[in-house]
């Protein structure tokens, strides 16, 4: 049977709310409860994160529905793992809440406590109740294990799919948005388009838009107030939290004069700049970072900037350009490699203005004991603010249809993008699967909103879907600024080739019949709505950021995704070989985000390239220049989940997995032992010193691919006559990847080393 056909006539889906106490103090349900299936990924979430869980739990923030597949009595979770096994784990008391994860409730005294001593709030965790979508099958009798499995998987595969997290600069644009000083210099950037081109070209922004360029003011604006030393450990951490209280300090009177400060720096920045054009001196954004924090201690020294003359200028561009290897970008963040740049720029100012950088780079008595005092201490609380007033009361939720949003849009009630949403997210995959989603009757998760004063209602979560609905049904919406807008995937055709419904694949909405269009425009949408009339103190950019803030999503083409639909055997057997070889063969130790079967996974497809003789220019390992550095990389991780899904390559697949097994990694092991030592520490010693990491400090990806790429036409006969000089090759080879003067040269030495080893 199609899968399509299993969801339309066997599967039952239904929608529950529980209380936590329902789920979690009832021991045969937790017995019988299976979170943890094998396409699951590991639990990722660390203390801090699963902290900002639970205090969203006691904020009664609506947490997304689990989805939960019932066969009988037994339960197994297909999506919301980490969700579950953190409650799971704070009701065990197995981890104690983490103030750095509390954003609200760190006034009230649960910061350090397990469940246990978290008091009368217990019964509020208890009484709290969780969304749940449970899909079954109708009748045991349809029911057969791989059927069970298939279904499994793919409600896994789209409800994950579907995430996509906010970027960092997302994320500033909304915690930013109300903050005056943020405000009146994105006001200045934006209209001043000279401005904001000076600055780009400063910090070498090629896709520069307005949050890049912010974040970098930000930081240029405070980082002077941080020693070196300190900020190349801390770096965002830090800058947030003394931007915080620069801006905190400051009087809307002063914010012009800080401006003004700003942008003195910048026309001297640009100055120097221009110095390095007319001598065609190197010049980087690390240069630009460099010169502009010492500027400023040059400020804060009370110096005056006027002082930076034509000769000053001059005799700085030489400087620097005769330090030009300490700017270099190769490991450029790198706490050694920053702290060692900055030292260079202090020197030259210390010598020609005698000012002591020595507080400027090194952590001071008197930082750490303001910075303590900072850290530790308690942030404004609105007078009368307790837990009762943080505490979100909503109701449950309703249903509403895509044809009342388009009445209320327009009505002028219904607001999709207010001003601290992201911008609308253009990929068509996933807003086919939506659309798919629909058509097949799989709930979609709630939509939040908050119905404002003025009885607006404005999307804090869910933006992304309504915009992929209303796209393909070729309907307007409207923008913060109250204008009609179409979705920029307006009209947009299905993509659902690897779907389930493929035979609507390239499908618009002329040609979707009149019966689906209906039922598009019918289905009903989980809302979830926040009135300011029950919630006086509620804080819509807080909860747009707690319900988008997605730790550690899964990411597409990687083995977290692939685990969870890819054919068994396959999964099972790359497992195998990792599991054989994963004391001494490994890319990371703590393999909890499956680093390490990408890896494998990567080198399996790369010997199914090579048993299926896949010309050079072809295959998807490519080898290329950066500076003095050779790069190596997959061209596409697209292409290994293409080969992946494809039903009629398991057998080749297989058989690249038992290949790789059998002659590329016996072919490693034989080069790495030793004679007389085969111990797990003497493998490690020997293929770390092969990659070079004593001189990197980890082993990375490209690593294993051009470790790959060297041995690939290497024949065994060769490293069992001649081991300690093929070890010996392999290891300049690595040395000689971080010294390159061009490709060609080192394409030769690749070819001279092939030469060298191919012996039958």
């Amino acid at each position: 049977m199609e899968t399509n056909e299993i969801f339309e006539n066997l599967i039952k889906i239904e929608p529950k709310v529980v209380s936590i106490e329902t789920l979690f103090n009832n021991k045969e349900t937790i017995k019988n409860t299976k979170y943890d299936p094998d396409y699951q990924r590991n639990y990722v979430w660390d203390d801090e994160k699963a902290t900002y869980f639970i205090e969203s739990i006691l904020l009664g923030t609506e947490i997304p529905p689990i989805i939960y597949f019932r066969n009988g009595e037994k339960i197994e979770i297909i999506d919301g793992r980490q969700r579950y096994q953190t409650i799971l784990r704070f009701i065990n008391n197995e981890f104690k809440l983490k103030n750095t994860g509390l954003h609200k409730l760190d006034e009230i005294g649960i910061g350090g406590k397990y469940f246990k001593d978290i008091g009368d709030l217990r019964d509020i965790f208890w009484d709290t109740k969780l969304r749940i979508i449970e899909f079954s099958f109708h009748s045991k009798s349809s029911l057969n294990e791989e059927m069970e499995d298939t279904v499994k998987k793919e409600i896994f595969k789209r409800y994950n799919s579907g995430i996509t997290p906010l970027k960092p600069t997302e994320i500033d644009k909304a915690i930013y948005f109300d903050d005056d000083l943020n405000a009146y210099i994105q006001k200045k950037i934006i209209t001043d388009k000279v401005l904001f081109g000076e600055i780009s070209a400063l910090f070498y922004f090629e896709k520069s838009n307005v949050q890049i360029l912010l974040k970098k003011i930000r930081q240029l604006l405070v980082q002077h107030k941080i020693p070196i030393k300190y900020y190349a450990v801390k770096k965002d951490i830090v800058i947030s939290q003394y931007y915080e209280k620069l801006s905190s300090q400051i009087e809307n009177d002063n914010i012009e004069e800080v401006f003004f400060k700003f942008i003195e720096k910048i026309n001297i920045l640009t100055r120097i700049k221009n110095e390095f054009t007319k001598n065609n001196f190197y010049f980087n954004r690390l240069i630009s970072e460099c010169i502009f924090w010492a500027l400023s201690i040059i400020e804060e020294e009370k110096f005056k900037l006027t002082d930076i003359d034509t000769v000053f200028i001059e005799n700085l561009a030489n400087y620097i350009n005769k330090n030009e290897a300490a700017f270099g970008m190769d490991r450029s963040s790198f706490a050694k490699e920053l702290q060692s740049r900055y030292t260079v720029a202090a020197n030259f100012f210390k010598e020609k203005l005698n000012i002591s950088f020595e507080n400027y780079i090194y952590t001071s008595l008197e930082f750490k004991s303001q910075n303590k005092k900072d850290t530790e201490g308690k942030p404004v609380v609105k007078q009368g603010t307790s837990f009762d007033d943080l505490r979100i009361n909503k109701p449950e939720p309703s249903s509403i249809t895509i044809v009342d949003i388009c009445r209320q849009m327009e009505r002028q009630r219904f607001l999709i993008r207010p001003p601290y949403q992201r911008a609308e997210v253009k990929n068509r995959n996933k807003s086919s699967a939506i659309i798919e989603s629909i058509l097949l009757g799989i709930k979609l998760p709630p939509i939040f909103v908050y119905k404002r004063e003025d009885g607006v209602s404005e999307v804090l979560d869910g933006q992304q879907r309504l915009l992929s609905i209303l796209g393909f049904l070729k309907k307007e919406y409207l923008d913060e600024n109250n204008e009609k807008q179409k979705s920029i995937k307006d009209g947009y055709s299905l993509s659902l080739k690897n779907g389930i419904l493929k035979n609507l694949d390239g499908y618009n909405i002329e040609k979707l019949e009149p019966d689906l269009v209906k039922k598009i425009n019918n289905f009903d949408l989980w809302i979830i709505e926040i009135n300011h009339r029950y919630n006086k103190d509620f804080e819509p950019i807080d909860l747009f950021l707690r319900l988008n803030s997605k730790p550690y999503p899964i990411k597409e083409n990687t083995f977290e995704m692939w685990n969870s639909y890819i054919n068994k055997d396959i999964l099972e057997k790359i497992k195998f070989i990792l599991k054989e070889n994963e004391e001494w063969f490994y890319f990371r130790k703590n393999n909890s985000r499956m680093e390490n079967e990408n890896i494998y996974t990567a080198l399996v497809y790369l010997q199914y390239e090579l048993n299926k003789k896949t010309p050079i220019e072809s295959q998807q390992l490519e080898f290329y220049k950066v500076g003095d550095k050779i790069n190596f990389r997959i061209k596409s991780k697209s292409e290994i989940t293409k080969t992946l899904e494809s039903s009629n390559l398991k057998a080749q697949i297989l058989t690249a997995c038992n290949d790789l097994r059998s002659i590329f990694l016996s072919k490693v092991r034989s080069i790495v032992e030793d004679n007389d030592k085969n111990n797990i520490e003497v493998l490690n010693k020997n293929i770390e010193s092969i990659f070079n990491v004593s001189t990197t400090g980890k082993r990375t990806q490209q690593s294993f691919y051009a470790l790959w790429h060297f041995l690939s036409k290497v024949t065994y006969n060769s490293i069992q006559l001649d081991k300690q000089r093929i070890r010996n090759d392999l290891k300049e080879l690595f040395l000689s990847m971080n010294s390159v003067k061009n490709k060609e040269k080192f394409e030769e030495k690749i070819t001279n080393f092939w030469s060298k080893y191919n012996i039958n």
